[in-house]
């Protein structure tokens, strides 16, 4: 297996908590209670084009979803540049894949401007022969669309990548596509859908993969 395919948000930069608190404050503006930490744990790698009307029609509302999803990337651009964080280790991670001759890409429900906006801020752009959104495939994670999707661009099988994601929806996503995923995540007590669960990149060794 010589491709790895990341998420972005929570695994390469620390962008889900931009995203989570943003889109909570959006949600109580329009009278939606909806915490950070709910946002993350149950829609984590959802695009925007399922979670937004998933919420309001959970929560009984009509809105203009087209202008709910416009201010909220008016408000996450307002404050990323100049303050996307690298998840502790993942830089020099992608950086020791791609001098071992990995083909890599990134696999994000973020829209393709804060796609680049990120790997550029973190200087890492230039490693990823591929860059997928998920405004660029017909059904969001956990729907393999996403990750078949970067296969195809790559023009690798399924069966050869290695998905790295945090949110469960992705690791689903990851093997429903029929690839292998590494799940990066806090709390390894619970049970997630991924083939093996690291709680930092420090932990995976590539001459064991």
């Amino acid at each position: 297996m010589k491709v790895f395919i990341f998420d972005m948000d929570g695994v390469i930069s620390d962008t889900q908590n931009l995203q989570a608190n943003n889109e909570e404050k959006l949600l109580n503006k329009y009278g939606i209670q909806l915490s950070a930490d709910e946002i993350t744990e149950k829609y984590a790698g959802v695009s925007d084009e399922e979670f937004f009307p998933k919420v309001f029609s959970d929560f009984g509302k009509q809105v203009d979803l087209e202008k709910v999803t416009e201010e909220k990337w008016e408000m996450i651009f307002s404050e990323a540049k100049g303050t996307i964080k690298e998840i502790s280790g993942s830089v020099d991670f992608i950086k020791i894949l791609y001098n071992n001759d990995y083909r890599l890409a990134v696999a994000s429900a973020s829209i393709k401007p804060f796609i680049k906006l990120v790997l550029n801020e973190l200087g890492i752009e230039e490693y990823f022969l591929v860059k997928v959104s998920g405004t660029e495939v017909s059904n969001g994670k956990p729907a393999p669309d996403i990750f078949l999707e970067a296969a195809r661009q790559l023009q690798v099988s399924p069966e050869d990548c290695i998905v790295i994601e945090d949110g469960v929806n992705g690791m689903r996503a990851a093997k429903n596509a029929g690839m292998k995923c590494i799940g990066l995540v806090n709390d390894k007590r619970k049970d997630y859908p991924a083939d093996y669960i690291v709680s930092s990149f420090a932990e995976i060794d590539i001459t064991n993969l």
